[in-house]
């Protein structure tokens, strides 16, 4: 896979942590929502939602460390602001000297 195509691929990822994460404040509100009719069920819904959450955010976390090993460009902004991922140039690793005969 080309580093092009691997840079796709990682904003796709990152679009679809962020629609999970969406999910979850979606679901802190019907929780507050439902809060008023039956506690009991309020809550589990917003235990169900912190759990949402975390696993999105583990989500968008793992997809960036994925874009560091793959490297590539990235357009994603928030990455940079979150230290998530920035781009870096490319680095040649140093080669060992040969042993002196």
């Amino acid at each position: 896979m080309t580093s092009g195509m691997s840079g796709i691929w990682c904003e796709i990822g990152y679009l679809l942590a962020l629609v999970v994460i969406g999910l979850s404040f979606l679901g802190f509100m019907l929780a507050m929502m439902m809060d008023e009719i039956n506690k009991k069920k309020g809550i589990i819904m917003y235990i169900l939602s912190i759990i949402l959450l975390l696993l999105g955010g583990y989500y968008y976390y793992t997809v960036g460390q994925w874009q560091k090993m793959v490297g590539g460009p990235s357009i994603n902004k928030l990455n940079y602001y979150l230290y998530i991922y920035r781009e870096q140039p490319a680095t040649q690793p140093i080669l060992p000297l040969p042993p002196q005969q």
